[in-house]
């Protein structure tokens, strides 16, 4: 029954990211102008800034931002099951993973998604690519674990996406937090302001010095062998490192 309960939850979050990807590729022009005015008319208010604001309480967020905190519900589930022995995989890694991600969806790409400014936007548009190519390839895996190709994506993908979505969060979370050291009177700010503060702190810390030194070599570690197609490992070894 549980088997049963976590393998729609997967093929939901594949689905789920698949659209999250699907949405980013229709905002493209050069793809937008060549889907039907109907596929532009569901995909377009997404991305609508219009009615939004970028505070953190806000209840008008983008339905982008919504749909991804859905998603990131999904994770903390396996994260979850990671604790309780039902996964394999890094605890600690997984945790701070998705605190980072919470803090982009709620603090930084908010406001990163809502700017006037092309480059904001741009290096938040770039977050959710990295996220969404990372977990399209991350989950055929899970549903499929016997294919070696699922195995070959799962591997190799984060090789490509995690650098681009590092550096992109990292300079997301600078700008925002540089906003809100020069904003008002320290005397004036709230416990959530610095809250805010702390959170930005640690991802531009995480990314910016743990992402290079421990999190990349280690995804380099996994991925590269797959990548140079060396072979050798047993299928206990690859069970035990996946």
């Amino acid at each position: 029954m549980d088997a049963t309960i976590f393998t729609f939850l997967n093929i939901g979050a594949l689905l789920g990211w698949t659209f999250v990807l699907f949405l980013l590729l229709s905002q493209l022009s050069v793809i937008q102008t060549s889907l039907p005015s109907l596929i532009q008319q569901l995909t377009i208010p997404f991305f609508d800034t219009t009615t939004t604001t970028t505070t953190v309480d806000d209840d008008d967020r983008l339905p982008i931002i919504n749909l991804l905190l859905f998603l990131e519900g999904i994770c903390f589930i396996e994260v979850g099951r990671i604790a309780i022995g039902q996964l394999k995989g890094k605890l600690v890694l997984g945790v701070i993973l998705h605190l980072i991600r919470m803090t982009c969806l709620l603090i930084v790409l908010p406001a990163g998604l809502s700017s006037l400014d092309d480059t904001k936007v741009l290096i938040s548009t770039l977050v959710l690519y990295s996220w969404a190519l990372t977990e399209v390839g991350r989950y055929p895996m899970y549903l499929v674990p016997s294919s070696e190709l699922a195995r070959y994506v799962r591997l190799v993908l984060p090789i490509f996406t995690f650098p681009v979505g590092a550096f992109a969060e990292v300079v997301g979370a600078y700008w925002h937090l540089k906003q809100l050291l020069v904003g008002d009177d320290a005397a004036t700010r709230s416990s959530l302001h610095w809250l805010q503060v702390g959170l930005l702190v640690i991802v531009v810390g995480v990314n910016a010095l743990l992402g290079p030194t421990l999190a990349y070599p280690f995804l380099l570690k996994k991925g590269l062998p797959v990548l140079m197609g060396k072979k050798g490992k047993t299928k206990s070894s690859r069970k035990k490192e996946d």
